[in-house]
């Protein structure tokens, strides 16, 4: 009888360990089931075109138009979203082949007295790969400054460097705010290391 009664307290103790292993082990499965921890924000000292991106006025919208649509439409697309331009693609593609803007809707459209609802984008707009004024995304931002102001664009496109496909659109005023982030940062840590330095030379 305690033969018995030893047994199944031996299988009982069993059962309740394994259970409990079990457990454990749904409970560090679940502990493990964590949301990863998001990258600290960027230092401004190192933008470059993919950071201007991440914050430009062009991130969560259409910023494209095809070649078939009409100036209108591009103008109406660039009210609504308060910008200047829009990357202009292939008819029945997403490749981008040029870009409209303000300048080409008034130089071409407006001062012709063309009509805005039948003239097409692909009549006004700056095509061709050559003409597109692009940087890859890892460029630093005052590389990015140097380009538009060599140009005379108020417009960047910017390009993965894997495979050349363009990904982006920065207007001057993402360049500008990146720029002037830049050096408030620049500042701060000039007047961090001096202040060090002061510290170091006069301890009392």
């Amino acid at each position: 009888m305690n033969v018995f009664v030893r047994a199944a307290g031996r299988v009982s103790a069993a059962a309740v360990r394994s259970g409990l292993l079990i457990n454990a082990s749904r409970a560090w499965s679940t502990s493990l089931d964590f949301q990863p921890i998001p990258d600290p924000p960027l230092n401004p000292l190192f933008e470059t075109a993919q950071s201007a991106l991440e914050k430009s006025c062009y991130l969560n919208i259409n910023w494209k138009i095809s070649e078939d649509a009409t100036v209108s439409e591009a103008v109406k697309r660039m009210a609504a979203h308060d910008i200047g331009a829009l990357a202009v693609t292939e008819a029945g593609s997403d490749v981008v082949s040029g870009i409209i803007s303000e300048r080409d809707y008034l130089n071409k459209v407006a001062f012709l007295k063309r009509d805005p609802k039948t003239t097409k984008v692909s009549e006004a707009c700056t095509s061709g790969r050559a003409n597109l004024v692009t940087v890859t995304k890892g460029n630093p931002i005052d590389r990015c400054m140097e380009k538009m102001l060599a140009r005379d664009i108020r417009h960047l496109f910017v390009r993965r460097k894997e495979d050349d496909e363009i990904v982006g659109l920065l207007s001057i005023k993402d360049i500008v705010k990146c720029v002037h982030m830049k050096d408030l940062a620049s500042e701060a840590k000039l007047e961090s290391i001096f202040t060090t330095q002061q510290i170091a030379n006069n301890p009392y």
